[in-house]
């Protein structure tokens, strides 16, 4: 059964005339004759009562027309439903990032987007920084937003932020009062909260212990698997831990949380836009980035040849 049979009976079945349905199909009204024909064989009926003045349904026509006005109107509906999606009127955009980066990175771009596109559902899924990397690798994101070095030979990234690592205290502790940095031995006795084992961060500040401090060991860590509750630990005066500075500002300014600072501790995290070679891109994907470029983010060459 041909689609452009079925078409040309629904358009006849439509105006009740050949002529009219050849012209709004911009088809010669012998040609909608024979795919009128070609249909009526097929199904071994006749469609149209011929014998009027004006060609009229038989009772079978009438059985086939509700199911073209059926499928026609689905096919208007797919339509509209794709101009809504290339105007942005509706439509899903799907982004990975880390904790860092969802927190403190992506909202100022992501409350700009929802206020040009309100009609577009954002879905922002938060992992560590290598899950993002993998999930990509495997086309779950589209891109993410973190801080692995891609660990696949199709992903590649685009440096976007670097920020560095600073050691707070609560506002009460002895720590915070040092006016002058203080030696990684020094911290002996309290207790250093850091993110589970893996993360960026947690691996440099081990390895800054290893370095500079002999006897890691007498540093008593304690690992929790969010920052927030790092950081409420240390405010209600449990040790001290590490984050980047901008995960810390409202807690600095408002006094809670007090900058320690250590002998050679000079510590940074960058973070990425990750994604895979040659990807296609969906129409709100393409548009985010696009925001993203005109508020100044730098994105790589194949990335913005897209955009285009």
């Amino acid at each position: 059964m041909n689609i452009d049979h079925l078409k040309s009976f629904h358009r006849v079945a439509l105006t009740g005339n050949f002529s009219q349905a050849a012209r709004d199909l911009f088809l010669t009204q012998p040609a909608v004759s024979m795919q009128v024909q070609s249909l009526e064989h097929s199904l071994g009926v006749a469609l149209f009562d011929r014998s009027r003045r004006k060609v009229c349904l038989t009772s079978e026509g009438k059985v086939l027309f509700e199911y073209t006005q059926k499928i026609f109107g689905i096919v208007e509906q797919i339509q509209e439903e794709f101009l809504r999606l290339s105007a942005l009127d509706t439509g899903r955009l799907v982004l990975g990032a880390s904790a860092i980066m969802s927190a403190y990175y992506l909202p100022t771009y992501l409350v700009a987007f929802h206020q040009r596109y309100p009609g577009v559902t954002i879905d922002l899924a938060v992992h560590n920084s290598h899950v993002i990397a993998e999930k990509v690798y495997k086309n779950e994101f589209e891109i993410g937003f973190c801080g692995s070095s891609p660990s696949h030979p199709s992903l590649r990234s685009q440096f976007l932020h670097r920020e560095p690592l600073i050691v707070v205290a609560g506002s009460k502790s002895e720590l915070s009062k040092n006016k002058t940095p203080i030696k990684a031995k020094e911290l002996a006795g309290y207790p250093f909260i850091l993110r589970e084992q893996g993360t960026r961060v947690t691996n440099k500040v081990r390895d800054w212990f290893r370095t500079n401090a002999k006897g890691t060991e007498q540093v008593p860590f304690m690992t929790v698997d969010n920052m927030e509750v790092a950081k409420q630990l240390v405010i209600n005066g449990m040790g001290v831990t590490a984050l980047p500075r901008y995960a810390a500002t409202l807690e600095l300014s408002s006094g809670l949380l007090r900058q320690v600072h250590l002998e050679n501790f000079d510590l940074h995290v960058d973070y990425s836009l990750v994604y895979l070679e040659g990807q296609r891109l969906s129409r709100t994907t393409e548009r985010f980035l696009a925001l993203l470029f005109e508020l100044g983010v730098p994105l790589p060459d194949d990335i913005l040849s897209r955009l285009k």
